[in-house]
């Protein structure tokens, strides 16, 4: 909507159609159009190969990442608002904070055991595989 056009005008332009034209294109031709004109783009030199802008992927996660990210350590200095007046809000975040602190602590804990004893079990599956491959390689 440019500054002298009312509102609502223009509202019926879709891609490739002329302002009063409101059926325009349907999906299947502006997706079929836009395969065009990349091939073209790719047949003149565009979309260059970026070379040597390859990430390696990771082989494997290892178990001290793992038993790093399986204790829950929340914190709580990020409680805050970022609304324009959130001091008060933030207060009220912090005040409910320190009401469910028990709570939020025995939850956590929870969680955390739970993780914890989830990880053990997939090291022991792990160090189990890896012995039966062995004995199997042999």
């Amino acid at each position: 909507m440019t500054a002298g056009q009312p509102a609502g005008e223009g509202a019926g332009r879709t891609l490739g159609g002329s302002p009063g034209d409101a059926a325009g294109p349907t999906p299947e031709e502006a997706l079929a159009a836009a395969r065009a004109r990349a091939a073209a783009a790719r047949a003149a030199g565009g979309y260059a190969d970026l070379g040597g802008f390859r990430i390696a992927p990771k082989d494997r996660i290892g178990t001290d990442q793992l038993m790093e990210w399986a204790v829950l350590e929340p914190d709580e200095s990020t409680m805050r608002s970022t609304r324009r007046l959130g001091a008060p809000i933030t207060y009220f975040k912090r005040a409910l904070l320190h009401v469910l602190r028990q709570y939020h602590g025995e939850l956590t804990a929870e969680q955390t055991r739970f993780n914890m004893h989830l990880l053990v079990h997939v090291a022991e599956l792990e160090d189990r595989i890896a012995r039966l491959e062995a004995e199997r390689g042999r």
